[in-house]
């Protein structure tokens, strides 16, 4: 009855960007796979897969309810499961919880305009289980969540901070790899600069903080509504299962005077956690703000020599080693991005 096509050629992606548009949704760069589903001649739906994260869902008007989300969903399993992958998200919008957790997902939050859902596994198992990987106790604790892309003397004031003021302290790092120094290498020079903290423990954020799945733009129009959610969707995450699970009664993180989408928010985790916040004022040198954005600045323009006065030495050595100036060399070549 129903004929699923994967979208390889470009005419193809075409027809799907219509599609897409006609219902007044728009196709993501980052999706690496799609599929059309055909009723006779007629297309009737579509599904993507941006890595684990199933997203641009869309089923024509007159064949909602014939089960034909469900047929996507399955399909899209399968290709996942091909790829050696079995733990997946959805980002949907609340009206479709139903059919969705009839597919045994598990909603992780929920706002006005946004679900997301996860299959294959559950946050509590994956969270459980690197809480005993790296033997995090049950005591009361402070965090610190950075990117450090790369790391800076700014971070490591903010981690000094935590420190000084915490008993114990856990820094995760992001570890989606979208920015310019890899997430291994990113983990690797946090772990040598917070060597000299006994009270310091590094460890990743895994898939659910500050992440793809935290981008539901696929179904939302307005570039403010976007940043609103994904912001909203990343601080639900943090306060509802980090925070609990690890026994996290403060969060640091610094003030931020020069991005207005970080602004914003440190400001949403302000009202979401309050007294479990702590803002701390930016670290300079000089009458410069440290922070990553300025030292790949310097980066790009070959100033290495006046990085070492931003960085740890962790860092510095690191961009003298063979790996460092590979990250040099792709810095200086291309385009500078936020993150």
């Amino acid at each position: 009855m129903f004929h699923i096509k994967e979208v390889v050629l470009e005419e193809e992606k075409l027809i799907l960007t219509n599609f897409l548009n006609k219902y007044d949704l728009d196709y993501e760069l980052d999706i690496d796979y799609s599929i059309l589903v055909y009723y006779r001649e007629e297309l009737i739906a579509t599904a993507s897969l941006s890595n684990n994260v199933m997203k641009c869902f869309l089923v024509a008007t007159d064949f909602i309810g014939q089960n034909v989300t469900g047929l996507m969903f399955s399909h899209l399993v399968n290709v996942l499961n091909q790829k050696g992958i079995s733990h997946y998200f959805v980002f949907t919008t609340p009206n479709n919880e139903k059919v969705f957790k009839s597919l045994n997902m598990k909603v992780l939050v929920t706002t006005m305009n946004t679900i997301l859902l996860e299959g294959g596994d559950n946050i509590y198992h994956v969270l459980g289980k690197l809480k005993k990987e790296y033997n995090i106790s049950d005591n009361k604790k402070s965090c610190v969540i950075i990117n450090a892309n790369p790391m800076t003397l700014g971070h490591m004031y903010l981690i000094e901070t935590a420190s000084i003021e915490s008993e114990e302290v856990l820094v995760f790092v992001v570890s989606e790899d979208l920015s310019s120094f890899p997430f291994c290498d990113r983990f690797e020079i946090i772990k040598e600069a917070c060597s000299q903290f006994d009270n310091v423990i590094v460890l990743p954020t895994l898939s659910y903080l500050v992440s793809k799945i935290t981008f539901p733009k696929y179904f939302l129009k307005e570039d403010q509504l976007i940043q609103d959610e994904q912001t909203l969707v990343d601080v639900m995450i943090y306060k509802e299962y980090y925070a609990k699970i690890f026994n996290i009664k403060k969060r640091y993180l610094g003030e931020e005077p020069l991005s207005f989408n970080t602004s914003k928010y440190n400001k949403v985790l302000s009202d979401y956690l309050n007294t479990n916040l702590k803002i701390i004022k930016r670290k300079k040198e000089g009458s410069k703000v440290i922070s990553a954005s300025l030292v790949r600045k310097l980066i790009k323009a070959n100033k290495i020599s006046q990085i070492k006065k931003y960085v740890p030495l962790a860092t510095y050595n690191y961009l003298l080693s063979v790996k460092g100036q590979d990250i040099i060399n792709k810095i200086q070549k291309s385009e500078l991005g936020r993150h």
